[in-house]
């Protein structure tokens, strides 16, 4: 359905529900830099068996990987609670790849500047950001609204 990206992720427990997410929603999945081992024992946990699964790859280098991504006609979409567009603003229906930066940092300013496009969620209460894993659900589920998922 969709290909998602995870740059550093470093809690077990976010890896193995990403993994779920991923089976849920059909996607294929890639961690990239030093995001932790799905075969973890926490994240394992977490992941309840789904890791068998899911399509997952890992790759350390995530320019190489979104390089490939864009060479195969994907649009690149990253996140950001600092983007000027709002995630329901964008047409997935097209291929696309959402990339979800770590749980603290986000993308930094040089994997951002590799996105063909970043989106937010609106925040309208007083927190700044979402747990990764439940920004990319509400993202991905979006995706899947727009192609007509029921």
């Amino acid at each position: 359905m969709f290909e998602i990206v995870f740059d550093n992720l470093k809690k077990p427990i976010n890896v193995g529900v990403v993994v779920r997410l991923a089976c849920a929603t059909g996607s294929k999945l890639y961690f990239s830099g030093d995001s932790i081992d799905y075969k973890n024992k926490k994240a394992r946990l977490a992941a309840v068996g789904y890791e068998e699964m899911v399509d997952l790859t890992y790759e350390k280098d995530f320019k190489k990987l979104i390089e490939k991504l864009k060479a195969e006609g994907k649009m690149i979409v990253g996140t950001s609670p600092r983007a000027d567009r709002i995630y329901t603003e964008l047409d997935y229906t097209a291929p696309v790849v959402f990339v979800f930066g770590n749980e603290v940092s986000g993308l930094s300013k040089e994997k951002i500047s590799m996105m063909d496009a970043l989106v937010s969620i609106p925040m309208p209460g007083q927190i700044e950001s979402l747990n990764i894993v439940t920004s990319a659900a509400v993202i991905l589920y979006e995706g899947l609204r727009q192609r007509g998922f029921k």
